[in-house]
């Protein structure tokens, strides 16, 4: 019942923003809700656990992962769409390989029964935030793939966990998550932004003349104040229930 529960929260972001109107109000409300659960979980959560388990040598696989692809994108103009493909690869192979932990935390309650639940309720800002940034680049076939893989993996993770067969935790796994913190947060703030007529400009295409924006760009700021404190609820429930 919970794996099943845990992959039906995964999928209720998809299905709900397949039903939203494509258009910059909902785009800068998801843009906050983002933001603000996903880069909480990570601020939070992801990396002063990283922090008790490699220390200093965290910093520059964050720094890495978050400037890396930035400064290959100043330094080569023609490789900036190679370059931003590249960590949002990254970032979904981290998530396919967290998609195993959150499977085996869904049946590892030993340390804390609530933990499940948290795990479920965590999955469903990982399905919206997943759909939100990946769509719009890759697509509705290649993004539900994504989702098809997240839901195998999870499947694996359960078994993992039930079998007891732990040890997914090594210094080698905590530079990889380092890493990926930071191409996550990168590919959050650098996401091709959608126009009021639900249009979406990647980075630095335009005419020759004109360069479109991305990254912050809010224009509706009503709709930014609730995504931001509808996440930070959402977050904080997490918290709440997590410890």
């Amino acid at each position: 019942m919970l794996l099943a529960l845990s992959i039906i929260s995964l999928l209720i972001g998809p299905m709900l923003l397949g039903w939203l109107p494509y258009n910059r109000r909902i785009d800068n409300f998801l843009f906050a809700f983002v933001l603000l659960s996903v880069g909480g979980i990570l601020l939070t959560d992801v990396i002063p656990a990283l922090w008790s388990h490699i220390g200093l040598a965290m910093i520059p696989m964050v720094l890495l992962g978050f400037f890396g692809p930035g400064l290959i994108e100043m330094s080569f103009h023609k490789a900036a769409d190679k370059a931003h493909g590249f960590a949002m690869l990254l970032g979904v192979l981290g998530l396919l390989a967290h998609s195993l932990i959150d499977g085996a935390g869904v049946v590892t309650t030993q340390d804390n029964e609530m933990l499940p639940y948290a795990v479920i309720l965590h999955r469903l800002v990982v399905g919206f935030s997943l759909w939100w940034l990946v769509q719009p680049l890759w697509g509705n076939k290649r993004t539900l793939i994504v989702f098809l893989l997240m839901s195998i993996v999870t499947i694996l993770g359960y078994y993992i966990g039930e079998q007891e067969l732990i040890g997914l935790h090594n210094p080698y796994v905590d530079y990889f998550q380092a890493l990926v913190v930071g191409t996550l947060l990168h590919v959050i703030i650098h996401r091709p932004h959608v126009d009021d007529h639900g249009h979406v400009h990647d980075h630095h295409h335009g005419d020759g003349h004109q360069h479109h924006k991305h990254g912050f760009v809010i224009a509706h700021k009503g709709y930014f104040i609730v995504g931001a404190c509808v996440g930070l609820i959402l977050l904080y429930t997490l918290h709440h229930i997590h410890f």
